[in-house]
């Protein structure tokens, strides 16, 4: 498991997933806050990422920074990245 918090490592996964032989196999959770202002981790499928650019999580037209990025976990529950402090 990497426990980096670098853009280079959430890219590299990010990067992995997308363009990776089955993008199902991952989940990908962000930061979300909701419009009651609750924050919690919100699951992104693998499936529902349509592109990663320029430091963006692109999925149904919705562009998502990659600092919102908290962990990924494989389809079996495992992580396989964490960040190491929240921001």
């Amino acid at each position: 498991m990497n426990l980096g918090r670098r853009r280079g490592d959430i890219e590299k996964w990010l990067r992995k997933i997308m363009w990776g032989s089955d993008k199902s196999k991952y989940i990908v959770y962000i930061r979300h806050r909701s419009l009651e202002g609750v924050e919690d981790l919100k699951p992104i499928y693998g499936e529902e990422i349509d592109d990663i650019r320029h430091g963006y999580i692109i999925t149904g037209g919705e562009y998502i920074p990659f600092h919102r990025v908290i962990e990924i976990r494989d389809k079996n529950g495992n992580i396989v990245y964490k960040r190491k402090k929240l921001l």
